[in-house]
């Protein structure tokens, strides 16, 4: 009975595994589609009133959806120092928070922020344009990846459970 109940838990181990891979792909879909709505408020923000960069920040932490609330937020922290650092030093630290995204997930907001407060407005609009449309379509490609590849993570770990649970019975 002892041996059944740890076989047991070995495939739902494996079976967890799977999912948890495969909720990384979700958290990071999540992340992205929050990001590429917050950069629509951006956009929003930047044509319909041009804020100062301090007050456009405040802004986008209060409505942004989460995790984007959070860059926003950390970001405005960190503006007083404005004049020991750069707005594009104060932006990558923003972006080292948001842990569901690769290094490739945040290349199009590394290049954003490269631009924000630094140029003209229609320059930051555009820039905040191109980066949203980058981010929708890495969030598709990586939905269409997630509803295929979900399932099979979530059969490996099961298997890999189960084949565990053999060899050591």
């Amino acid at each position: 009975m002892l041996k059944l109940v740890g076989a047991a838990l070995l495939a739902g181990g494996g079976l967890a595994l799977g999912l948890g891979a495969a909720g990384e792909l979700t958290r990071r879909v999540d992340a992205l589609n929050a990001l590429a709505a917050a950069l629509g408020l951006l956009e929003s923000e930047l044509a319909l009133r041009a804020p100062a960069t301090p007050e456009l920040m405040e802004r986008l932490a209060r409505s942004a959806p989460e995790p984007a609330a959070g860059l926003f937020r950390e970001v405005a922290r960190g503006l007083p120092r404005l004049g020991e650092v750069d707005f594009p030093t104060l932006w990558r630290a923003g972006l080292a928070k948001l842990d569901a995204l690769t290094d490739e997930d945040r290349r199009p907001l590394l290049e954003l922020g490269a631009v924000l407060g630094r140029y003209d407005v229609e320059a930051q609009t555009q820039a905040a344009a191109a980066a949203r449309r980058e981010l929708e379509e890495t969030a598709r490609r990586l939905a269409a990846r997630r509803r295929e590849e979900g399932r099979s993570y979530a059969a490996v770990g099961l298997t890999l459970g189960l084949l565990l649970a053999v060899v050591l019975l």
